[in-house]
């Protein structure tokens, strides 16, 4: 297996992209649970799970290409006795690296579902370099 540190001394301007990945097994906190569902080539849809949420509970924002998704229980009745407790209720916090090409377009929470469809508006064009 290759180090990515080897790699590096053939890449050009990947330093950050290859430091934030070695960071991902810090920062990683599994709650909530999401899947990145490639749509087609250029949109792809970020699924989250969030049953018990309420939308106004839930809070989305991007800014220097960290999505962040808030979550909050809100109010609930604290007399409530449960025999098993297996759905989460708690505040969470989740940061997500967007790539700079990727541009959120709408969110939806359906079903305790929140899906953020992401479109991707990268320009793949040849670029022919004139030898001086």
């Amino acid at each position: 297996m290759t180090n990515i540190r080897e790699f590096l001394n053939y890449a050009i301007g990947f330093d950050d992209i290859f430091n934030s990945i070695e960071n991902l097994k810090y920062n990683e906190r599994p709650y909530p649970h999401f899947d990145v569902v490639k749509v087609d080539d250029k949109n792809y849809s970020l699924e989250v799970a969030l049953a018990g949420y309420k939308k106004e509970n839930i809070d989305l924002q991007i800014e220097d290409n960290i999505l962040t998704i808030k979550g909050s229980s809100g109010s609930e009745e604290k007399n409530i006795v449960y025999s098993r407790k297996g759905i989460s209720s708690k505040s969470f916090t989740k940061r997500l690296q967007i790539a700079d090409h990727l541009e959120c377009k709408k969110a939806t929470f359906e079903d305790g579902m929140l899906k953020i469809s992401l479109v991707d508006n990268k320009k793949k064009n040849l670029k022919q370099i004139k030898i001086d």
